[in-house]
């Protein structure tokens, strides 16, 4: 088996593993997601950069950082055409919160929660439930791979 490529050398967030289905839609202005987060995005009457809020996810965003100092792009105005996973089965790469992951939260459905433009997995909350762990990816638990239950998903094209 090859092994997984790793899309971006840092951050350690990224999409991970399934097939990928990138289309580059309009976003809001002054979208920010920052490196080492988690990248999931939701669509209103645009895409933007999921909340603890969001309910429902379209995909991944498929670039390492937006809206930050050295991100790609460093601002977002609105209508800008970015690229977003929406593959079925995509995983990304979540850094998680409140407590570290264990093995028994795999398959289990979690809430996002951002601090500083990072999004992470709220091990404390399930309450949307918009992320499903895939898998624990070091032994730490502060990384996860999460896919976006089937129930739990917009704006697919």
């Amino acid at each position: 088996m090859a092994e997984k490529l790793n899309n971006f050398t840092d951050p350690v967030c990224g999409t991970y593993d399934g097939d990928d289905r990138i289309y580059h839609v309009p976003f809001a202005a002054s979208q920010a997601l920052a490196r080492r987060g988690g990248k999931a995005i939701d669509l209103h009457h645009q895409y933007q950069a999921a909340t603890a809020n969001s309910s429902n996810l379209a995909g991944f965003l498929e670039i390492d950082a937006i809206g930050v100092t050295n991100g790609h792009p460093a601002t977002v105005a609105n209508g800008d055409l970015l690229p977003v996973n929406m593959g079925l089965s995509k995983t990304c790469v979540f850094p998680t919160s409140n407590r570290a992951a264990v093995a028994s939260d795999v398959g289990k459905a979690f809430d996002i929660l951002v601090a500083n433009n990072i999004q992470y997995v709220n091990m404390n909350a399930s309450a949307n439930a918009v992320l499903t762990i895939t898998e624990v990816l070091d032994a730490n638990g502060s990384y996860v791979a999460c896919s976006i239950p089937s129930g739990k998903r917009y704006g697919n094209l």
